[in-house]
């Protein structure tokens, strides 16, 4: 019995998702699929269009044996900690034999090739990301540059920039890193580009998906879902309750940078070099808080980056505390959704696992230790914040419930 792992989001799960898991399930030593999946806050730094355990249901409908979930604190930190909580979580649970992740470049001996470079990080390749660095662009857009010149590869510039391909290298550097006995294998990404923002052949990405459906509704994207993933997409949003986006979110930013000081700004992830003055002076130039994260972007601070931090002060994750946490990984996998073959499983796990397994968060909460309760109360407090914004009861920790579909 051997086990393929995916890191996901599906935000929501689409046909490329589909293909995604069919393929996984069709490699040899896939006998199960187990998903570690966001929570409700997103690696762009957004909400979820979907809360948690319905994205996890409808990855279970689609065919995935096991749905865990990665917490809050880290399904929205940049994609080196959530690669890596990803990967921890997996190798952890004791069971998984390989990590199965789509990419835009499926020859996995470059990405392998790259990730040691970023696992090790040579002198030279130091030197030159410093220098890069302090010409104002980015990070992933120095790290691009810097490995360019480093490798002499000429098209390393292409695979940095696929979306897919940096969350791949992350991956196997959190294997390679961490000495973990898993092994990472590549599949062709047939989706869109992951920036795409509008709808076009027949895997559209999940961002030209939600686009849609902020526009023109559910039903204008349909041909695009699995019929599980349209059906629980209708009936979530059947009450009336807004499509859930970042905008739903826009009093809350506000209120908490405006009432922060910038001393007191500058103590979250991302808030350097005078980022805490234009966070600021933003707040009475927009109407949006897309408006906002435009407004507040540059050059070397892009909008990505932006989002997260956002959501670093919304949840109230300072850098050290974050900084403390990242660096352990998942202390606990918390079991959202699992198929009827699935629970075989189960057992296997608690066998195997290094860490705690449950899908009751009360039950869990009153015995778990002060690290885990750290990382629960985060949970519980961006559940809270979620919950509010969308429209859903406060305490939803304590009243989802594990299913078995």
């Amino acid at each position: 019995m051997r086990t393929a792992g995916i890191v996901c989001e599906y935000n929501p799960f689409h046909n490329g998702h589909r293909d995604h898991l069919e393929r996984t399930k069709g490699l040899p030593g896939s006998d199960y699929v187990v998903c570690a999946m966001s929570s409700d806050f997103l690696q762009r730094g957004e909400p979820a269009l979907l809360p948690k355990e319905y994205r996890a249901e409808a990855a279970v409908r689609n065919g995935a044996d096991l749905v865990f979930e990665i917490p809050s604190v880290f399904s929205c930190s940049s994609a080196e900690f959530y690669a890596f909580a990803g990967v921890a979580l997996m190798a952890r649970l004791g069971i998984v034999d390989s990590i199965v992740f789509g990419s835009e470049n499926p020859e996995i001996t470059t990405l392998r090739q790259l990730a040691e470079i970023l696992a090790d990080e040579p002198d030279d390749f130091s030197g030159l990301l410093r220098e890069k660095l302090s010409s104002g662009v980015s990070f992933p857009r120095a790290r691009q540059l810097a490995l360019a010149e480093y490798t002499k590869f000429e098209d390393v510039g292409d695979i940095i920039e696929g979306s897919n391909n940096i969350l791949g290298i992350e991956y196997i550097k959190a294997i390679i890193k961490n000495g973990y006995p898993i092994k990472p294998i590549a599949i062709p990404r047939i989706a869109e580009a992951y920036k795409q923002t509008y709808i076009e052949g027949r895997y559209p990405s999940a961002t030209a998906i939600r686009k849609t459906i902020m526009e023109k509704g559910i039903e204008a994207v349909s041909d695009f879902l699995p019929p599980a993933t349209y059906e629980i997409l209708e009936s979530f949003y059947s009450s009336g309750l807004p499509y859930i986006n970042i905008e739903l979110l826009k009093e809350a930013v506000f209120y908490r940078i405006a009432s922060l000081s910038p001393d007191k700004l500058r103590e979250y992830p991302g808030v350097t070099e005078g980022l805490e003055n234009r966070l600021k002076a933003g707040l009475d130039k927009a109407f949006t808080l897309s408006d906002y994260i435009e407004l507040c972007s540059t050059k070397r601070y892009p909008r990505t980056r932006i989002s997260r931090t956002l959501m670093y002060i919304l949840l109230d994750i300072t850098m050290d505390l974050a900084n403390g946490i990242w660096k352990k990984g998942p202390l606990y996998a918390r079991l959202l959704a699992a198929s009827k073959r699935g629970m075989d499983l189960v057992p296997v796990i608690e066998r195997n696992s290094s860490i705690p397994v449950f899908t009751s968060f009360k039950a869990f909460y009153e015995n778990a230790t002060k690290p885990m309760r750290t990382i629960l109360d985060l949970e519980k407090v961006s559940s809270d914040i979620y919950s509010t914004a969308a429209g859903l009861p406060t305490d939803r920790e304590f009243t989802i419930q594990f299913k078995i579909y």
